[in-house]
């Protein structure tokens, strides 16, 4: 009997370890997906105020296997968006998560994934039951850039034109930085103001299977038209034990 409740005791505690880490792995994925992402916008950044020229941050693929393989890349924008793609492929500078390797797909961070605008449903299944970030400051606020204005009821119209409610950015799929397939994304940093010339956001989740998971971490980056700051938010979820709420990092 006491060799049997050792035993137990043993496996409940590898159980908990197993759990713990891979709640660790998929928070860190996320994490480390973002710093990546933003390491590749700040340096088309600096490229930027580095030449006084405009750079272009492109962007297509999606991060699932057999398709188009994920790629961030930049570059000078008098290269044109399909010549900085092609150097991206190898250029040490881009951003990779899917790449033939020996006859094989490899991809990297298999714990988190780039929300695409073919894979609109990722977002919401990962959300699950935690904070739902349109709903939080500064995303439900219109004076901060990150909401649209509400427009009242138009009485002058026959009928009149009901009020439309102002909404997140985030529910802009055009403001997706990653549409996904072939489609190319493409956002300009001026090289004579040294600032994005486009609001753009690119939502990171964490995966398993390859598929979101329910109530696993997010993360979002947001970067706002005429600005050149990237704004940081993550959701450890509520899977492991997070509190589902969101915080700027």
């Amino acid at each position: 009997m006491i060799e049997l409740l050792t035993v137990l005791v043993i496996v409940g505690i590898l159980a908990m370890v197993g759990v713990f880490m891979l709640g660790n792995r998929r928070s860190g994925s996320v994490r480390a997906v973002m710093d990546e992402l933003e390491g590749t916008l700040s340096g088309a950044h600096q490229l930027a105020v580095a030449t006084g020229r405009d750079v272009l941050i492109v962007t297509h693929g999606d991060w699932g296997g057999g398709g188009t393989p994920l790629l961030m890349a930049y570059g000078n924008a008098a290269s044109g968006a399909a010549t900085i793609l092609a150097d991206g492929q190898t250029n040490s500078e881009a951003f990779r998560v899917a790449l033939t390797q020996n006859g094989e797909l490899r991809r990297e961070h298999l714990s988190a994934g780039i929300v695409t605008v073919g894979h609109g449903t990722w977002w919401a299944t990962a959300l699950g039951t935690s904070t739902n970030l349109d709903n939080v400051a500064p995303f439900n606020d219109a004076s901060s850039g990150f909401k649209t204005v509400d427009i009242p009821e138009d009485l002058t119209t026959d009928p009149p034109t009901p009020p439309v409610p102002g909404h997140s950015i985030l529910q802009e799929d055009s403001q997706n930085l990653f549409k996904g397939g072939t489609t190319i994304g493409v956002v300009r940093v001026s090289g004579a103001n040294k600032r994005f010339t486009t609001t753009f956001w690119i939502k990171v989740v964490s995966l398993s299977n390859g598929l979101p998971t329910p109530g696993g971490s997010m993360g979002v980056l947001v970067v706002q038209g005429n600005g050149a700051q990237v704004y940081r938010f993550y959701n450890p979820g509520t899977l492991d034990g997070g509190d589902g709420t969101w915080r700027r990092i």
